[in-house]
């Protein structure tokens, strides 16, 4: 495939993404699960991370994820080779889409993500495909709930802060010990 279809490609695709979000959905049974993890960092920012598990007969072409609809609300996006993203302020959502790669059908692929200072909260998404006449094809659903997990730093200085209150309860302890024996 030479650059000008794939151009032509990822316009129809991004027209048919589009669509989907603003027109009634046409919505199928083809499971598509997206799981996330959320990850708390020492910059203040949540770095959510992403899977999508295609269980369907289906390949898909693209996920949409709504997110909050501000202009910083996406930032340092990250996805696996073989994949766009573009973040859209306006619509608040963000869109992974196939360049070399898509979403095969049996397949789970790992590796979407970005970072945002908003905390964790609904989030749903819009699985699109073309079916063999190039008519978008659309499966919504929820993200999994993201499971929140502290950044490494963190879980050390809650590891410390712990150990320091259980030494002082030590000691506060064996201080009332020794003052009921006096």
């Amino acid at each position: 495939m030479n650059t000008s279809q794939q151009h032509i490609k990822l316009l129809v695709l991004a027209g048919a993404l589009l669509c989907a979000t603003v027109l009634p959905s046409a919505a199928h049974a083809e499971p598509i699960m997206l799981n996330s993890t959320v990850t708390t960092l020492s910059t203040g920012l949540f770095r959510y991370e992403f899977s999508v598990a295609n269980t369907s007969s289906f390949d898909f072409s693209a996920i949409s994820i709504s997110v909050i609809d501000e202009p910083n609300a996406v930032q340092n996006v990250f996805r696996p080779t073989g994949f766009r993203a573009f973040f859209d302020s306006e619509l608040g959502q963000i869109d992974f889409v196939e360049n070399r790669r898509n979403f095969t059908a049996g397949s789970i692929i790992s590796g979407f993500g970005f970072d945002s200072p908003f905390a964790p909260n609904l989030s749903v998404f819009t699985a699109l495909r073309l079916d063999s006449n190039f008519n978008p094809v659309t499966v919504q659903g929820t993200v999994l709930a993201p499971a929140t997990v502290p950044e490494p730093a963190t879980m050390i200085l809650l590891g410390t802060g712990l150990a320091g209150i259980a030494a002082k309860a030590r000691r506060r302890k064996a201080g009332k010990k020794t003052a009921e024996t006096m």
